[in-house]
């Protein structure tokens, strides 16, 4: 049996290893005990942003010339390293560099995970079934972190919030373990130079492409509406007066949710319906959030179904558009210009919110995020992308 049909399975039991599973509701309030400002910790996010930026059309040249497999690989002692030390870190200067080697590490497997899986699905004739492995591959992701919960609980309590880090660093290497087992699946390539010059030309071909440019815009205005939300949710707990203790109970109940939409909702049908669905709570959530209400704080469930739903049609959809040799390259160009979007807007609203307060951010981020994704969605709606 040939090794590259069971990369379906071993990139499932995987993405439990890559979520962040324990620490993440504990991040913000990592930074924030070391004396860290919101603006800092968007700081640190946009220098993670920048450093991936220059990386990422390297590492999609690096996966297209050796291998997305071999860049999986690659990827793996690195993000151990850099969540380990993280979790011993004080320290900005240590912050940024940690950082830095998370960059490496996530530019190695970023976008090239789904050239894997769509390389892997064409091989086997089930090239269609992209949006729905897709999402059940992120439902593993999601049902990780809400069981990693009563870990990160004891470990809070017993121990401290770096230790949360520490763990989630150690299941990486577990991980690892299924990262290894991958396998490339055939295909030919031309030599090192001629890989560089035609990927060159691809990224041209899908930069010129209308179509693809606003399909990228959409992806990346509505996940950068659940990325900056993600950052200000523990202050935005804080601020409505619930416990630090609860917020990994909410991040469990969030994931769950998260996980039950990934596997429960096959996106064959009404795609087009659901997009604008994206774009009103891309929005909605923050007004809702801004209103400062406690009994509202479940609406942050709508960016959740955001999260879980919106990237699969989008990137389906994308690599129409890519040509199946410089597929890795192409996916980490589209997440470049995402993170290029995170870099520049993460620190201007923790900025704004810091000289304001949390409502005034909501309420701004809210009128962008929709207003910018539905003129993207006008845009596609002449090439009636999602019907």
């Amino acid at each position: 049996m040939d090794r590259y049909k069971q990369n379906i399975k071993w990139l499932t039991y995987l993405s439990p290893f890559r979520t962040l599973s324990i620490s993440a509701a504990y991040l913000t309030p990592f930074f924030l005990q070391y004396g860290l400002s919101l603006s800092q910790v968007f700081l640190l996010q946009s220098i993670f942003s920048v450093a991936f930026l220059l990386w990422e059309i390297p590492s999609g040249l690096i996966a297209d010339r050796f291998g997305r497999a071999f860049s999986i690989k690659l990827s793996t002692p690195f993000a151990v390293v850099s969540m380990v030390a993280y979790g011993f870190s004080t320290q900005f200067w240590q912050f940024v560099v940690w950082e830095l080697v998370l960059a490496l590490a996530n530019g190695l497997i970023s976008g090239i995970d789904t050239a894997l899986l769509l390389d892997s699905l064409k091989a086997e004739g089930r090239e269609h079934e992209f949006v729905r492995v897709s999402q059940r591959i992120n439902a593993f992701g999601y049902a990780a972190t809400a069981l990693g919960v009563p870990i990160a609980i004891l470990l809070v309590h017993f121990v401290n919030l770096s230790s949360t880090l520490v763990a989630d660093g150690l299941l990486t290497g577990v991980g690892a373990i299924f990262a290894f087992k991958l396998a490339e699946v055939p295909r030919s390539n031309g030599g090192q130079e001629a890989v560089r010059l035609s990927a060159w030309h691809a990224m041209k071909q899908l930069g010129s492409n209308v179509e693809a440019r606003w399909l990228v815009l959409l992806g990346a205005v509505l996940s950068t509406s659940t990325y900056l939300a993600f950052w200000l949710s523990a202050p935005y707990y804080t601020h409505l007066g619930i416990p630090a203790v609860w917020f990994s109970v909410i991040l469990a109940v969030r994931s769950l949710w998260k996980a039950w939409l990934s596997h429960r909702f096959d996106q064959k049908q009404h795609v087009g319906r659901n997009m604008i669905a994206y774009a009103s709570l891309a929005g909605l959530v923050y007004l809702g959030m801004a209103t400062d209400q406690l009994w509202l704080v479940w609406v942050v469930l709508g960016h959740d179904a955001v999260q879980a739903l919106q990237a699969q049609p989008i990137t389906a959809q994308l690599n129409r558009h890519m040509s199946h040799e410089y597929r890795a390259t192409m996916n980490s160009l589209v997440n470049l210009v995402q993170r290029l979007i995170y870099s520049l807007v993460g620190p201007l609203l923790g900025l704004f919110v810091d000289k304001t307060s949390l409502s005034a951010g909501f309420a701004v981020a809210g009128v962008m995020c929709s207003t910018a994704a539905f003129v993207a969605l006008a845009r596609l709606h002449r090439f009636k992308t999602f019907q």
